[in-house]
């Protein structure tokens, strides 16, 4: 657990996290879709009659690698000084 010099609210941090964690899948979410495409989906149609479309699609191996990426994504960053938004909202590591 990172330790914060001085110590940060928890809402701070559990909004950093969450902002992280959609960040991280978003984009590498995204990228893995263009490298292991999957078949095409059709619009789904809601109730009210509007459609919608999937940002992106992934089978079972390209899943795996996505969980992959964001924990090293976590890892990685959190061991040089903080994710994106760790860094965004100012929060300064304890060395």
């Amino acid at each position: 657990m990172a330790t914060y010099n001085p110590p940060q609210p928890l809402w701070k941090r559990n909004v950093a996290g969450i902002l992280d964690f959609l960040l991280a899948s978003i984009v590498f979410g995204f990228a893995l879709s263009k490298f292991f495409p999957s078949p095409a989906h059709a619009p789904v149609t809601l109730p009210n009659g509007a459609t919608t479309t999937e940002l992106f699609s992934l089978g079972p191996w390209p899943a795996l690698l996505l969980v992959v990426l964001i924990v090293a994504y976590f890892v990685g960053l959190g061991r040089t000084g903080g994710t994106v938004f760790q860094r965004l909202f100012k929060m300064k590591r304890a060395k």
